[in-house]
């Protein structure tokens, strides 16, 4: 991964923070959702005992897409942990305040207004912050994290085929 792909991928990442913390959210409120098992006490007579009965399984598409979520959940996790602990390797004390008001969704014109400097200075900042972020990326492999969590062995199938076996 290139140094320029890297940093404008972090760019993109520090913008997207507040939705990724949303949809870490919603996320994980959906993975853990524990829907009831609903039996039917009462026997059926006539034409509703011959009728076909729906499975107390979960169907396979509906086992696809929470792959697909749980994979998303943790790459949106790894980001926002990587994200967070990289205000340590930002030494200058007005970086990091730039860094936080970046991560909150400010613009650089707010930013400017805010720090009370120019939004050429704030852009010099943003980009000697994103260059070290990009350097604790390649130094630590990020990029072959992220793509380790896609191509992950486990997956939610396999846990909810043993669970429906029980």
């Amino acid at each position: 991964m290139t140094q320029q792909l890297t940093e404008w991928q972090i760019e993109e990442w520090i913008r997207d923070y507040g939705f990724m913390l949303d949809e870490i959210k919603r996320l994980n409120n959906m993975l853990n959702k524990v829907s009831p098992i609903i039996q039917k006490l009462t026997a059926t007579y006539g034409i509703e005992s011959t009728l076909p009965k729906g499975s107390a399984g979960i169907s396979q598409a509906e086992l696809n897409q929470l792959d697909r979520r749980e994979k998303r959940y943790y790459r949106y996790l790894e980001i926002v942990h990587f994200l967070d602990a990289a205000t340590d390797d930002i030494e200058d004390e007005k970086e990091q305040t730039i860094y936080d008001l970046m991560l909150e969704g400010m613009t650089y014109t707010q930013i400017a207004e805010h720090m009370k400097k120019t939004r050429k200075t704030i852009r010099v900042s943003k980009e000697s912050i994103i260059s070290t972020i990009a350097q604790k990326a390649q130094k630590i492999q990020l990029d072959q994290k992220l793509k380790s969590i896609n191509n992950s062995s486990y997956n939610v199938r396999e846990a909810v085929t043993a669970l429906n076996k029980c």
